[in-house]
């Protein structure tokens, strides 16, 4: 019976995700160079949405996380896209993004009248958000404002379910942008430093964690 239910969970939450993330992906076409037809496409769009929002309902099941977890990813295939594609994170995707993350974790900390995984995200969202506003400042420029954001978010999602989440999140991130920086061709600023997106990889960590935990 365990395995019939989660398979249900699976098939439709991936099948919301089809749906969604088609959708999403015309907020992706807003902000994506018109050559970059592949990454604008709706059905690219779809069936990323798809495999994460599976995912997360394989794992998160018949839990009101799911449905917080299920509107971050909504939104960070988008935002992954895009910065994979032009280095930059919108804001007009951000702040709904972590507007309503925020706005759903509160929502089940009422109704489940358990204030300490909300109190403990919103700390983890703050922790995660200052690291990379202070790594912005020093690096001048090596961090954008976006990922700062993304960081927040990050932060906010992992923080719900623990302390060991969140390190685990933003030390897979590294990892990955290190993979990333080592590839050949990578791009390169005037100066020689390698220019990796780290949205992709913060929202890639986050979601290692979730499915993990």
């Amino acid at each position: 019976m365990q395995l019939t239910t989660s398979g249900w969970w699976w098939s439709g939450s991936a099948a919301a995700g089809l749906m969604l993330g088609a959708a999403a992906s015309g907020l992706a076409r807003r902000f994506l160079r018109p050559e970059r037809t592949l990454a604008g496409a709706w059905w690219f769009g779809a069936m990323l949405t798809a495999a994460v929002l599976g995912l997360l309902g394989w794992r998160v099941g018949a839990r009101g996380e799911l449905a917080v977890y299920g509107f971050v990813a909504v939104l960070a295939v988008p935002l992954a896209v895009i910065d994979w594609c032009e280095h930059r994170l919108p804001r007009a995707l951000m702040w709904p993004q972590l507007a309503g993350a925020i706005l759903g974790f509160v929502v089940l900390c009422l109704v489940r009248h358990a204030p300490a995984p909300g109190v403990r995200a919103l700390a983890a969202l703050v922790a995660a958000g200052g690291l990379f506003l202070l790594l912005a400042v020093a690096t001048g420029g090596g961090v954008g404002a976006g990922d700062v954001s993304v960081a927040a978010v990050v932060g906010l999602a992992t923080g719900w379910i623990g302390w060991v989440q969140v390190v685990g999140a933003l030390l897979t991130a590294s990892l990955l942008a290190l993979v990333m920086i080592a590839v050949p061709g990578v791009r390169r600023r005037d100066d020689g430093a390698a220019v990796v997106p780290f949205g992709p990889c913060l929202l890639t960590g986050a979601l290692v964690m979730v499915l993990a935990s």
